[in-house]
């Protein structure tokens, strides 16, 4: 990728790719060059990334994502569905991180999500250090946790607003965790599934700003048409 486009941040040049992409996949129904259904959608946009790629129009911060999506067109063709999961990521971005607004990610927004999540009857811990091979029996709930050091250390002291990523790490309902993060303004994105310091849980970040550097989950919520 060109070096002029080295320093724009993740969370904004992915929004712009998500939604030059769809914007070029409107203005080409539009204009009647394109048939409007999902199939023909899907293939335009598998050629809009190849060619994104091709002319390195983009920052470097996205080629993971560029490469991915074209690896999957070639390998699933309609079934990547780029269409539906762009129009989800643009809705995502433009409601937790948009590029004209900084979102503020409060301690204690923080801790209402946990409490929501324990509501739920998760087995939610937030008072002990997370260390090197962890456990945490749960007697088989989902169960969430946050290290108390990095409740410390990952907020000023002053503001109490999150300045360094913030890491969770979750067991169980995968779906209800992003949904009950979405409700409370925050952005989780997923660095495992089930490895991390604490056994069998998945690890997650939380960014200042829900500004991350890879792509966020999105809700289930997303998929259900209204």
């Amino acid at each position: 990728m060109s070096k002029e486009k080295k320093a724009v941040d993740y969370y904004q040049e992915i929004q712009r790719v998500i939604n030059s992409a769809l914007g070029d996949l409107q203005e080409s129904k539009d204009s009647g060059r394109l048939p409007k259904n999902p199939v023909s959608a899907n293939h335009f946009l598998i050629r809009w990334v190849t060619t994104a790629i091709k002319s390195q129009r983009f920052a470097h911060c996205v080629a993971k994502d560029l490469m991915t999506w074209q690896k999957e067109g070639r390998t699933k063709g309609t079934g990547t569905q780029l269409p539906v999961r762009f129009e989800q990521y643009s809705r995502l971005y433009a409601e937790l991180a948009p590029v004209e607004q900084a979102a503020s990610i409060s301690k204690s927004a923080i801790m209402a999500w946990s409490e929501s999540l324990e509501e739920k009857e998760w087995c939610v811990t937030t008072e002990y250090e997370v260390l090197e091979k962890a456990s945490l029996f749960s007697d088989g709930d989902h169960s969430f946790i946050i290290c108390s050091t990095q409740l410390e250390s990952c907020f000023d002291a002053e503001s109490e607003e999150l300045i360094k990523p913030l890491t969770c790490y979750v067991r169980g309902n995968h779906h209800e965790f992003v949904e009950s993060a979405f409700e409370h303004g925050l952005m989780v994105h997923k660095r495992s599934d089930y490895k991390s310091k604490v056994k069998y849980h998945g690890e997650y970040l939380i960014y200042p700003h829900n500004h991350g550097t890879q792509l966020g989950e999105i809700p289930f919520s997303f998929n259900v048409k209204k």
